[in-house]
């Protein structure tokens, strides 16, 4: 069973008490996502951890990462021991006085990540680049170690 909210046009008719209680807590869960004052606690945020893909070849291993409306200066990547660190903030856009917002669905402040990065990362050697909101990282891969097999002794 499942505490996270399920949007559901009805709500399904069971007897069962648990069934009954999931319903009961999507329906609270659908009312307070409504309100203004909880909107930030349970709408999902995709800029407070940014997506990520990770694609390699026989040199170097790439990462992209979301980041729109955000520029280079708004952006701090470090790598602590071997693990990447990226955070920043996207700053709100500042409105017109006379301009009421109706809905706002973007999302600004604060994002933060924390990436594990491979073992064979050249982590002295990174390269990045911010290009149309998507931050690329560039990392060599260390000099491989041959794989040989060992033999076992049957003994």
């Amino acid at each position: 069973m499942s505490f996270l909210p399920i949007r559901r046009t009805q709500p399904l008719e069971v007897r069962d008490p648990f069934v009954e209680f999931q319903n009961d807590v999507s329906q609270l869960f659908s009312r307070m996502s409504k309100l203004w004052l909880f909107r930030s606690i349970f709408s999902y945020s995709p800029l407070a951890t940014p997506a990520l893909d990770i694609e390699e070849d026989d040199k170097n291993y790439y990462m992209r990462l979301d980041v729109p409306g955000v520029t280079a200066q708004d952006i701090n990547l470090s790598v602590d021991e071997h693990t990447l660190v990226l955070s920043g903030e996207r700053d709100t856009e500042h409105r017109s006085e006379s301009r009421r917002s109706v809905a706002t669905e973007r999302i600004y402040g604060r994002f933060y990540r924390e990436i594990t990065l491979p073992v064979d990362a050249d982590v002295d050697h990174l390269h990045a680049s911010l290009k149309h909101g998507v931050l690329t990282v560039t990392m060599p891969k260390l000099a491989t170690t041959t794989r040989r097999s060992i033999p076992i002794d049957n003994t």
